[in-house]
């Protein structure tokens, strides 16, 4: 039996139980539990012998018998789970137990435990090891951490933990996991984190900087090491060094600090970023997007016409303020920014002011809440709901005044842009007939192909993603509009749904004619979709479409689509309530904008995608 004399190069991997063994007695910041450790050819060669030394040697204990496989914590791969651990083993336990088959936390023999833990082997003739500990009495906290990011492989320290005496809760999955995130050389909120991460920072030094995945757990008054294994990552740019990446971060910091000052130009005191609110990059390119995508996106809506539609709708003129900036390649909206684009341009400024500061603020106060900011937090149109809505101003002290001038603002504003003759979507809507009207003389033209690329996202710009920013503001209105109705109690929840139901947008027509065309003629009208509509790495539909829309053949059994009308008595009442909120339309004028607002988003940008793609 190896027993705990074995000596390897701490700087290398072993077995998981090698591993341990020579980290005992060279990593000072964390103890590691006495361990025995056999192979196989020893196990079948003399089992009670080696049974006789474990009871001598844990006499009195409860043991876990773990696996040890040749292999299972490699630096190519990790098969962390894959073979059987035994738990709570008596040390002098001599007769088969009542453990039930496959229940690694049941005890049992200690000579029932290591048959079923080198059952779960391979039969691949290698010598694999089995691990014995005791068991950790007294356990208050334990997890798993790293010292890099498992996702990203950027160079963050990680701890996930839960407080108990379990052990296994984190990897298990058996209690309510907490997280910590911390740079190199951050400091931890208290005493138990801060000696992890100190255990953190010595094994990586023990490793020559490899990449590692720590189980740890802390009783009383120690810190204990229960298993180090490379951890499988995928390196990123941030790993180039730790001086690189220190740099980066003092550069990110410095660029948020700079954010948080005041601006000429901008109400509110301060900003924070968000990935979700407005033009959500979350969504739309990803937390983590190629350059490409990155650039293509910014220069198509976020660094200018975002704002020009805006300023157009009749917001605060925003121009010039790029909506999205980027902190190391991870997109983030400037809130502040945002908030400033959805005031009326005709508040006055110190109002204004008091706004952006008052939605920040509640952002900050129910960070939650960054997906849904227009319905819940912002006013940015006049909705039926508004009367209530003002209340919670009040709560917070705007004065009735205030809040009569930002009613009266956002009354004219959404009448400019829902008018039934003369409303702004009209005027987008047509421009994007000009996009697809200039498109094949573009692509027919004797202009060389980069020519042809620069203008074809120029009309892109000008009769796409500008029009349909503002089909877009339009459609949120309608939505807004339509759920301010179910809040007043005019429409229940199952109209609110039928109405959407009877909606006709692009993905309805997508889903009844993969159904209804052949497939090279739907490929001929859909081809140009890619689920990355920025990130032309992704193939798109023409390109691979086994890969997105199966080989089978969808049925044709279909409900037929149904447009919703309100009852008499809700017509009525939709007719109160539009004189009561000072909107100069009917109710048919309403429901004509709301299912235009839905439909010619989708439109919109079905179109102006052909462009881009």
């Amino acid at each position: 039996m190896l027993g705990t004399d074995l000596k390897i190069d701490a700087m290398q991997f072993g077995s998981k139980a090698r591993t341990l063994i020579a980290l005992e007695g060279r990593v000072a910041s964390a103890r590691v539990l006495p361990a025995q450790v056999f192979t196989l050819t020893q196990w079948r060669a003399d089992p009670d012998t080696i049974l006789g030394q474990i009871r001598d040697t844990f006499a009195g204990q409860r043991l876990a018998v773990r696996s040890s496989a040749a292999g299972e914590d490699s630096t190519a791969a990790s098969m962390a789970g894959k073979y059987l651990t035994v738990l709570n083993v008596e040390a002098g336990a001599t007769e088969t137990g009542a453990a039930e088959n496959g229940d690694a936390r049941a005890g049992g023999s200690l000579r029932d435990a290591v048959e079923r833990v080198i059952a779960s082997y391979p039969a691949d003739g290698r010598d694999h090891d089995v691990l014995i500990q005791p068991m950790l009495n007294g356990a208050r906290l334990s997890g798993v951490a790293f010292n890099r990011d498992p996702q990203s492989g950027s160079a963050y320290r990680v701890v996930n933990y839960a407080y108990g005496s379990d052990t296994t809760a984190v990897t298990g999955g058996a209690a309510e996991t907490l997280t910590f995130v911390a740079a190199p050389g951050a400091s931890a909120p208290d005493g138990d984190l801060t000696r992890v991460l100190a255990l953190l920072d010595e094994l990586e030094n023990l490793f020559a900087g490899a990449p590692l995945d720590v189980e740890f757990a802390i009783d009383v008054d120690a810190l204990y090491v229960l298993q180090v294994r490379p951890l499988i990552v995928q390196a990123t740019a941030a790993l180039a060094s730790s001086a690189d990446f220190a740099a980066q971060l003092d550069r990110i910091a410095a660029k948020i600090e700079a954010a948080q000052t005041p601006h000429p130009f901008l109400c509110g005191r301060s900003t924070v970023f968000g990935v979700m609110p407005d033009w959500n990059p979350a969504e739309i390119i990803g937390v983590r997007p190629r350059p490409l995508a990155l650039s293509l996106y910014r220069d198509l809506v976020t660094d200018g016409i975002w704002a020009y539609q805006r300023d157009n709708y009749g917001y605060r003129n925003l121009r010039s303020f790029p909506l999205v900036v980027h902190f190391a390649g991870q997109p983030y909206v400037d809130v502040r920014v945002s908030f400033n684009s959805f005031i009326p341009k005709s508040v006055v400024p110190e109002l204004a002011d008091r706004l952006v500061d008052h939605y920040i603020d509640r952002l900050t106060a129910a960070p939650a809440l960054h997906d849904k900011v227009e319905f819940e937090i912002v006013m940015s149109c006049a909705t039926f709901d508004l009367p209530a809505r003002l209340k919670d101003l009040a709560a917070h002290g705007f004065s009735a005044d205030d809040c009569e001038h930002l009613t009266l603002s956002l009354r004219d504003l959404t009448n400019r842009i829902v008018n039934a003759k003369s409303g702004l979507w009209r005027v987008d809507r047509a421009k994007i007939d000009i996009l697809a009207a200039r498109r094949p003389q573009i692509e027919n033209s004797a202009l060389d192909p980069l020519a042809r690329i620069y203008w074809l996202l120029e009309d892109c710009k000008r009769y796409g993603t500008l029009p349909f920013a503002g089909l877009a503001r339009a459609g949120f209105i309608a939505m807004q509009m339509l759920r301010s109705l179910v809040a007043v109690g005019v429409l229940s929840d199952q109209d609110h749904d039928a109405f959407l139901t009877g909606v006709e947008t692009v993905s309805g027509q997508f889903v009844r004619d993969l159904a209804d065309l052949s497939r090279e003629d739907f490929l001929k009208h859909y081809g140009h979709l890619r689920p990355g509509t920025y990130d032309l790495m992704s193939p798109r539909y023409d390109e691979a479409p086994d890969l997105y829309l199966g080989t089978a053949t969808p049925s044709k059994v279909r409900s037929p689509r149904q447009a919703f009308i309100p009852t008499t008595a809700q017509q009525k009442d939709i007719a109160s309530h539009l004189g009561a909120l000072g909107l100069d339309m009917s109710v048919d004028d309403l429901f004509a904008f709301l299912r235009a607002g839905i439909e010619l988003r989708e439109l919109a940008k079905f179109e102006f995608t052909r462009n881009l793609s």
